[in-house]
């Protein structure tokens, strides 16, 4: 701690000497000139950099065309008619008049036009290509494409305006490139998120949404209900793959549960319907439709397609409920205690899930249930 003032204090002496040197360079003083008409020249030096180019274009006229003629005309007046600078003689009275008149009134319109001139010489010979710069800074900043610099072709030995235009053409080269590559690296990096978001909702085997996303989608759907008609849920359980898994293997299994996956993902609607593989052998399909008889249909062909699709004779059980607000009817009640399946304890993990769903899922577990005590390969609603 006790280094640290030293060090400040050395690095503004380095600063301090360098504003020395780059001021005394600037006006070609020697490095031993004194502290304060270095401090005047820098003090100056701010003050020009303060004015707009038209004004500093106004008094550098004032100070080559105006102040010239105006102590030439003192001069004039100050000797008298008697002799000129440079004239061996003195000159008659009318000649003398004559020159004094013509300086006087060259001084009065050097005078009067100084500003204008001023302004127009500087819009000739400076302010175009400052607009044009600006303009071309502005776009860049607010984002836009700018308008390319009109440029001649490049020469060895350009002027100072030439080099900022081509080099702001090449900035802005630059910069859309950037740009171009950040917006590809940016859709890369979304298309990435989206693809490990997907993964996250989706079953690996089956390529439907995972049990996660069917309890979101269930709790959405459930707290939609009060604004739009009652969904349905249909909650499907392939008969005998326990079989299938012990005569021919997990492979096979699997194989028959991406067909069923299939299945299902060809009946339902995309963007409306949510398909899902709750776990094993059971799927959750969630319809955001309230006539039962079109969910009916739905299951219908799904059995069928199922059926005719493999030949290791399994068939589905299909439960279909409606989903009841709170305290509407007396089923819910008894529903909730109808036996449970594997489909109903994996449907209804979610402990914090409403009174209502609860019971719409035990309702389509129990129809589920219903079936297989038939023998299975049939559809229930309750």
């Amino acid at each position: 701690m006790n280094h640290t003032p030293s060090c400040n204090t050395d690095a503004a002496n380095a600063a301090r000497t360098t504003d020395r040197t780059s001021a005394a360079s600037i006006v070609g003083l020697p490095l031993a000139t004194p502290r304060w008409l270095r401090r005047l020249i820098d003090a100056f030096w701010r003050g020009v950099d303060a004015l707009n180019p038209r004004t500093r274009l106004a008094i550098a006229l004032f100070l080559v065309v105006v102040v010239p003629a105006g102590v030439l005309l003192h001069h004039l007046e100050s000797q008298g008619h008697a002799v000129l600078p440079g004239l061996p003689r003195a000159l008659p009275v009318t000649v003398f008049e004559d020159a004094v008149l013509a300086v006087a009134l060259y001084l009065a319109g050097a005078l009067v036009l100084c500003i204008p001139v001023a302004g127009l010489i500087c819009r000739f010979v400076l302010m175009r290509d400052i607009h044009a710069i600006n303009a071309f800074c502005l776009a860049l900043r607010e984002g836009r494409q700018p308008r390319p610099l009109s440029l001649p072709n490049e020469q060895e030995d350009e002027h100072d305006l030439l080099r900022l235009k081509r080099n702001l053409e090449w900035m802005a080269h630059l910069v859309a490139s950037r740009e171009r590559h950040l917006m590809a690296r940016l859709e890369a990096t979304d298309s990435r998120a989206r693809h490990m978001e997907e993964l996250a909702v989706r079953d690996a085997l089956t390529g439907l949404f995972n049990r996660r996303h069917f309890e979101r989608r269930l709790a959405e759907l459930a707290a939609e209900a009060r604004l739009r008609p009652p969904f349905h849920l249909m909650l499907v359980d392939c008969d005998r793959f326990k079989a299938v898994n012990d005569t021919h293997g997990h492979s096979a299994g699997d194989e028959l549960l991406r067909l069923l996956g299939d299945v299902i993902a060809e009946a339902v609607r995309v963007g409306t319907d949510t398909p899902c593989r709750i776990g094993g052998d059971e799927f959750g399909i969630l319809f955001a439709c309230p006539d039962e008889n079109s969910v009916r249909a739905v299951a219908e062909r799904i059995r069928h397609r199922f059926a005719q699709c493999q030949n290791h004779g399994c068939t589905l059980s299909i439960g279909i409920a409606r989903y009841r607000q709170q305290g509407e009817g007396r089923a819910d009640a008894a529903c909730q205690l109808a036996p449970v399946t594997d489909a109903g304890n994996a449907a209804s993990a979610g402990e914090g899930a409403p009174l209502a769903v609860q019971a719409m899922v035990a309702r389509a577990d129990g129809a589920v249930y219903a079936v297989k005590r038939r023998g299975g390969n049939g559809i229930a609603v309750r």
